[in-house]
């Protein structure tokens, strides 16, 4: 599979209104104890960091005792109660963005992909669409958070106003996390904006950055994962942090959206992705 890689491809994907596209299912086992502990204590560990107060709402500062699912905050109280779980349902499953390279495809892109150095200076999140996080989509103004919300759970979504995402389910493929609460899920963006400005981005217009920070279909940018996963992320390339048991998946991801715009890779980020593609098996 190709991704589009030319100005007039990226040029259509920029001008138009994005929607949710076609996603990959895959499989994922559940969560060991030791697994949600490490998730809690980063969760406690929680850093100031403008991109993460973009990727999860404001409401999702829970109590540090809260863990797994999460509970549901009563709005206009100070009252939480437990997050429903659909009962009967099949094993959940994360749900990964539409249009990541397959094995060959992800090796061919990453050897072409522009060699340099990494620079975030004069970094700052407004660069990706000024004051709001999210951009608007649509008659009902559904900002891109709720669409992509409704997009990756793994179940339908219940809406609240034909837009606002109040339930479903969404298996986290940095932690192995299943929720149910989607304010313990954070949409977070596979090259990190600020991993985004110090490769190439910094020097696009402010049209083309807002556009990359709300992809929903072009690039396989935006994923549904927990709060407490995604901070520990935090802004960090693949040469430094991976999601364990999805490593190859991930990797073929952050390959495809830095192919789709042009990003450059620093020899560190390169080698790291070479190594993980070797270890990959075709699927």
């Amino acid at each position: 599979m190709r991704l589009p890689h030319g100005r007039s491809a990226l040029a259509c994907a920029l001008l138009t209104t994005v929607l949710p596209a076609g996603l990959l299912p895959l499989a994922a086992q559940a969560a060991s104890p030791s697994v949600r502990a490490r998730a809690h204590r980063a969760h406690q560990a929680v850093r100031t960091f403008d991109e993460l107060d973009c990727e999860g709402p404001e409401e999702d500062r829970l109590p540090s005792t809260d863990e797994g699912q999460g509970a549901v905050h009563v709005p206009g109280t100070a009252a939480f109660v437990p997050a429903p779980v659909p009962s009967g349902l099949p094993p959940a499953v994360v749900k990964w963005p539409a249009n990541i390279p397959d094995l060959d495809d992800a090796r061919r892109m990453l050897s072409e992909l522009e060699l340099g150095t990494f620079d975030s200076k004069g970094f700052q999140r407004t660069a990706f669409g000024g004051k709001s996080c999210w951009v608007l989509h649509g008659a009902n103004k559904c900002s891109t958070r709720e669409l992509a919300l409704k997009a990756l759970s793994d179940i339908p979504a219940t809406l609240k106003d034909g837009c606002k995402v109040v339930g479903g389910r969404w298996r986290s493929a940095y932690d192995g996390m299943t929720l149910t609460n989607p304010l313990r899920v954070d949409i977070d963006h596979i090259v990190p904006l600020k991993a985004a400005w110090g490769s190439g981005a910094r020097d696009w217009p402010e049209y083309k950055r807002r556009a990359f920070a709300n992809d929903l279909s072009g690039a396989p940018q935006l994923i549904a994962v927990s709060t407490w996963s995604n901070r520990a992320k935090d802004d960090k390339g693949p040469d430094k942090w991976l999601p364990r048991g999805y490593e190859c998946t991930y990797s073929r991801a952050w390959i495809g959206v830095k192919d789709y715009y042009g990003l450059r890779v620093t020899t560190a980020e390169r080698n790291k992705l070479q190594k993980v593609l070797g270890d990959c098996k075709q699927t």
